[in-house]
């Protein structure tokens, strides 16, 4: 946790297979998988696959860009639907799916993500 924000690092690859690291908030009323900031977006070259309407927290509709991107998750390729917004990362229920989420709500505290066996 840092703040009051529980946060995970994710490994993400661009279209060429390279590996990079990006720090995302869990947010367990998003129910996609991921958000990246269109700057992310442009550095991994992730292909545009459509366009979404996307109820924001405070009931406003928006339309945005949707992206094919890959995730390692748990060690494995995973491909997913990235939604872009200009704001921090965001890890959603869709990624989470299959998965136990503990987090320890205290300054430093840790967040785990586990498999459900």
């Amino acid at each position: 946790m840092r703040g009051n924000e529980a946060r995970v690092r994710l490994r993400i690859r661009d279209v060429h297979g390279a590996q990079h690291d990006v720090d995302a908030v869990i947010d367990t009323g998003y129910t996609s998988s991921l958000t990246l900031a269109p700057a992310t977006i442009a550095m991994l070259g992730l292909p545009l696959r459509t366009r979404d309407m996307a109820i924001l927290a405070n009931g406003t509709i928006v339309t945005v860009d949707v992206y094919a991107g890959t995730v390692i998750w748990d060690g494995v390729d995973r491909d997913v639907l990235i939604h872009e917004f200009n704001a921090v990362p965001l890890v959603g229920m869709g990624l989470l799916r299959g998965y136990d989420l503990a987090i320890r709500v205290a300054p430093g505290g840790a967040v785990k993500v586990s498999a459900i066996p």
